[in-house]
């Protein structure tokens, strides 16, 4: 069984680093957030090799001390979260705690070199320079400030995730861009690895001494882990493209977050905003968002946000593929029509995609385009 379970971690390390790599330097799916992605995998192979090599020594250079090969354990939770945040477009709401913590993170890895120079030129270690009592401490502290970093991490990006997904909500127009539950998977997977590590953490403070099988728990969690972001790259698209954050692109708007708390709106605003839709059928621009929409009627987005929540009963996204879905039913029951193929009456009728059609359809019919052909 200890040899199945080493080669699972070992095949994930090998795994995740190809990957990591493919990340970092594609040119056909350049993004910041994907070269995060790619060094947050090939952080955590770094780590994995620094805990599981089979072997304490260099040459003469021991690598069993503390801070004898870089510590990355604050870098994971801070590359995790800086590409989900990247991927919502809420790097700036964050970005004086990302960088103080960057700044930490790698003074922690410039340990490492201070501990080789100190071997070169001064045939000493930091934990005999200092003392093994007071490195104890510091190394410990180090690690649970990495634990807590992990968990406000997690947190961080749970919250910024359910936000950005009200936005879609209320913003865009692409059915697509509502399904998350990749990221939302990506974000829970930190659960088992936080629990594991934490119930190890506890037995040290415990009294427990050596590393035990939760160490070894936990790096089969980063195992599967690298699997699941390699299956994600081959099978969901927003992983790799910038769709999800173009909401950032409108910074002088509010974010509309919620249906709307105004009790009352005037139903004559309404009938405009629908004459206007119906007479210049927006609906059938593919990448239409509100503020786009606001910037045609000439009025402000969270008005008309509103004034959709109040009057039609839904959010902006289902109103606009609703009117996608009737434009899309009147091609499919015209006889004249009968050449055209369902993907291609789905792009004349604004849908980006042949899942975001069949979605709507079956939100609003209850069946799929093909049943009304």
């Amino acid at each position: 069984m200890e040899t199945i379970v080493t080669l699972i971690i070992w095949a994930a390390v090998i795994q995740g680093f190809l990957l990591g790599v493919i990340f970092i330097t594609s040119k056909k799916h350049s993004s910041l957030a994907n070269r995060l992605l790619g060094w947050f995998l090939i952080a955590f192979v770094f780590q994995a090799l620094t805990d599981i090599l089979p072997y304490g020594e260099l040459g003469s250079y021991s690598i069993s001390g503390y801070f004898t090969l870089p510590e990355v354990k604050w870098l994971l939770p801070l590359l995790f979260l800086h590409f989900v945040l990247e991927k919502v477009g809420r790097f700036e709401a964050y970005q004086w705690f990302l960088r103080v913590h960057y700044f930490l993170a790698f003074a922690m890895i410039g340990l490492t070199l201070v501990n080789v120079l100190l071997v070169l030129f001064s045939d000493t270690t930091l934990v005999e320079l200092v003392g093994s009592q007071m490195m104890d401490s510091f190394y410990m502290s180090f690690q649970y400030y990495a634990f807590i970093l992990t968990i406000a991490a997690f947190v961080i990006a749970f919250h910024e995730t359910r936000r950005y997904h009200k936005r879609i909500k209320n913003e865009i127009s692409d059915l697509t861009l509502l399904n998350l539950n990749w990221l939302y998977q990506f974000i829970f997977l930190l659960i088992p690895i936080i629990l594991f590590w934490g119930a190890e953490l506890a037995r040290i403070v415990l009294g427990g001494t050596g590393q035990s099988d939760l160490t070894i728990v936990v790096f089969l969690c980063i195992a599967f882990f690298n699997y699941f972001v390699s299956y994600k790259a081959f099978t969901q698209q927003t992983l790799f493209d910038d769709s999800l954050n173009q909401l950032k692109d409108n910074p002088d708007n509010a974010p509309i977050l919620q249906m709307s708390t105004v009790s009352t709106m005037d139903s004559n605003l309404f009938e405009k905003i629908e004459s206007e839709m119906q007479e210049n059928r927006y609906y059938l621009d593919q990448n239409l968002t509100i503020h786009d929409l606001a910037k045609h009627l000439k009025i402000p987005a969270r008005t008309i946000s509103t004034s959709v929540n109040q009057s039609a009963g839904c959010n902006f996204n289902e109103w606009i593929n609703n009117y996608r879905v009737d434009h899309a039913l009147a091609t499919l029951q015209d006889k004249n029509m009968d050449h055209y193929s369902i993907e291609g009456i789905g792009r004349d009728s604004g849908f980006k995609s042949r899942s975001a059609m069949y979605l709507a359809f079956k939100n609003k019919t209850g069946h799929p385009p093909g049943y009304f052909k």
